[in-house]
């Protein structure tokens, strides 16, 4: 499958060059940036000299028609007009909020719409956030335990917010720092309980988000009441899962820092429930997900090409 990255010099789109690169069935055949258009990948994303043998083309939409699979990874707005240009691709993908529950478009969630994505030929990848928001909520609203509102708190680096600069990712405001932002009232609310709603009774979230002095990983902490037995309805809704690993003591970043995993935690005291969750928000809650997803639509393996373990001491 010849595969091509628009944005491909962001985070997300450099991380998905990354798992394009490794991929047996994939091959990378064209990337896609505006602002570096005839540098070569590998000056300006220096981690793949060696790697990826590439130089970056301009966005034109004709030379992408000729390709298998289309991955987009622009800036939220910009990936729909693109889209629209490529209704001769079989494969598109979108890392961007544009086509997230749009008709026409799956919701790309691995765990939770494989059977969706089997047949699938435009996928909408969810938000970092959703992500590791879905993976500790879907199996209670699947079991159908929860009993009220799911009280959330979760930590993000700073590359969720992008490659521009911005006064929430300047390194001498971010460091050594914790602040809350978008307090109950985080775009990616709406995302997930829409998709839980598939499921089952979504519940209502309150949802503090955090700033942390990190540069990628998400470590979400739900407390959740719930009328049943939360850590076996955890444990089967993943069992033969192969990226989400349940752990026994708190999950950690660094087990997950470039992955493609989501690491959980379950434990219960009478009628409410603490769900751990650690992703790398650039791999389990962007590009290594949207693989994920392209894998199950082209009847592959879930985690062929994202087996990859974190490097740790």
């Amino acid at each position: 499958m010849r595969v091509g990255v628009v944005g491909a010099t962001g985070y997300v789109g450099s991380e998905l060059l990354r798992w394009i690169a490794l991929h047996p069935e994939l091959e990378l055949a064209a990337a896609v940036s505006r602002s570096h258009a005839g540098e070569a990948v590998a000056d300006v994303v220096p981690s793949l000299l060696g790697i990826v043998d590439l130089p970056l083309l301009p966005m034109e939409p004709a030379g992408l028609a000729e390709l298998d699979v289309v991955f987009l990874a622009t800036p939220h707005g910009a990936a729909a007009p693109i889209a629209a240009e490529l209704g001769g691709v079989g494969w598109v993908v979108d890392c961007s909020a544009d086509h997230r529950h749009v008709p026409g478009w799956v919701y790309g969630q691995p765990e939770w719409a494989a059977a969706s994505l089997g047949d699938a030929r435009r996928i909408a990848a969810p938000g970092c956030f959703a992500t590791a928001l879905t993976l500790g909520l879907a199996p209670l609203v699947a079991a159908g335990i929860v009993r009220g509102t799911a009280m959330i708190t979760a930590a993000t680096g700073s590359t969720g917010s992008g490659a521009e600069p911005s006064q929430g990712t300047h390194h001498p405001l971010r460091a050594v720092n914790l602040r809350g932002y978008k307090v109950l009232a985080h775009q990616h609310e709406p995302e997930v309980k829409t998709f839980l709603a598939s499921l089952g009774n979504a519940p209502e979230l309150a949802f503090v988000p955090l700033s942390a002095p990190i540069d990628r990983g998400i470590l979400a902490s739900l407390l959740v009441p719930v009328g049943g037995d939360a850590v076996s309805a955890v444990a089967r809704a993943y069992e033969g899962a192969p990226l989400v690993r349940i752990r026994k003591g708190s999950p950690e970043l660094r087990h997950v820092r470039g992955t493609a995993f989501a690491d959980l935690s379950v434990q219960q005291r009478g009628d409410v429930v603490s769900v751990l969750v650690a992703i790398d928000n650039l791999g389990k809650g962007a590009a290594a997900q949207a693989v994920q997803a392209l894998n199950l639509s082209l009847g592959l393996p879930a985690d062929l090409g994202l087996r990859v373990a974190a490097a740790t001491p």
